[in-house]
């Protein structure tokens, strides 16, 4: 092998690396919490193909983790694990903002008057 191409093969390498390393809102995490949450609101769902629900932005790298989605990494994903919690300190639970009122679990943003913000969105769905 030639040192160009040990020099390519390796900076390949290294790339691939980093990629993996980087990238954790894969197709099959995505596909898991939109089965887990098939009920789920058709905004969420977008979300989640856009890799909204556990990133600040479409950028899905783990140094772009919302408080949402630095959970599920801390639990491995466990979506169960999750659900109870307010990650985004707002007042509702995540599947209560999953479920009912068709926010995101990790934006702190979201209306903290649920029951009603989750029955205006309903009618929305």
């Amino acid at each position: 092998m030639t040192r160009k191409n040990l020099l390519v093969a390796s900076l390949s390498l290294c790339l691939l690396t980093y990629a993996a390393g980087t990238a954790h809102a894969t197709p099959s995490v995505k596909n898991s919490w939109k089965t887990r949450y098939a009920a789920a609101c058709a905004t969420l769902r977008t979300a989640a193909d856009q890799c909204l629900i556990c990133h600040a932005s479409s950028n899905a790298s783990i140094d772009n983790l919302n408080s949402y989605g630095t959970l599920l990494l801390d639990n491995n994903h466990n979506f169960a694990a999750a659900e109870p919690v307010d990650s985004d300190g707002d007042g509702r639970t995540n599947v209560q903002e999953i479920l009912t009122d068709c926010t995101l679990p990790g934006d702190n943003m979201s209306p903290t008057d649920g029951s009603t913000w989750g029955a205006i969105k309903s009618l929305f769905r």
